[in-house]
């Protein structure tokens, strides 16, 4: 296709992790609920000290997806300044 373009993380002028995890479920809405915690599970174990980027696919999900990683990380044993 004309306009695409996907770069391997290798050359990359950052280098990049790509992980991707698959989630049952047919409705929409509670599987991206049930992402939300194993999402922040990911982020802990994968990058604790760096930024990360996380898609989604609409602005309300982008709130509600924020929302959820704010409460784990408020709740977490551990928390990081």
């Amino acid at each position: 296709t004309i306009g695409l373009y996907n770069f391997r993380p290798s050359v990359r002028p950052i280098p990049m992790e790509v992980h991707i995890a698959g989630f049952p479920g047919r409705h929409y809405c509670p599987r991206m609920a049930s992402m939300n915690k194993p999402c922040y599970a990911a982020i802990c174990e994968h990058s604790p000290n760096k930024p990360v980027i996380i898609f989604v696919a609409s602005r309300r999900q982008t709130r509600l997806t924020a929302m959820d990683l704010i409460n784990y990380a408020a709740g977490d044993e551990n928390p990081r300044s």
